[in-house]
């Protein structure tokens, strides 16, 4: 299996059940893992045979300074959909998580994994 990855990306964005935490935006530490459909890029050293990373993070930034949500669960949902849109990718794996939620926890979040196929149909250039 051959993937991408972007680990620790944080992103502020308004997220949260409770008033208070609507209030201001939120740091959000962002980890991400997208599978490969082609393994061409490996040989052929062009960004063009694989999904650009870069590409990947300026969408999770644009899309999280654009939307708001209550629960992470739905905000991780959403990202993955606009991923699996954007790009052709063999599955994702994102973890979202933010501090400061849950006294004496370092931090709490929600993961999402899955298998997509060949769903997307724009591959970064």
């Amino acid at each position: 299996m051959h993937s991408i990855f972007i680990e620790d990306l944080e992103v502020e964005t308004i997220v949260g059940a409770y008033e208070h935490e609507r209030l201001q935006p939120q740091t959000l530490t962002v980890n991400i893992e997208i599978g490969l459909v082609s393994t061409q890029a490996f040989n052929s050293d062009k960004l063009k045979d694989t999904v650009d990373y870069a590409a990947v993070a300026t969408l999770i930034k644009e899309e999280l300074a654009s939307t708001s949500f209550k629960l992470l669960e739905r905000l991780a949902e959403h990202l993955c959909e606009r991923i699996e849109a954007r790009f052709e990718i063999s599955h994702i794996r994102l973890r979202i998580a933010k501090s400061g939620i849950v006294p004496g926890a370092k931090r709490v979040g929600v993961s999402l994994s899955r298998d997509v196929g060949t769903a997307g149909t724009i591959r970064a250039s």
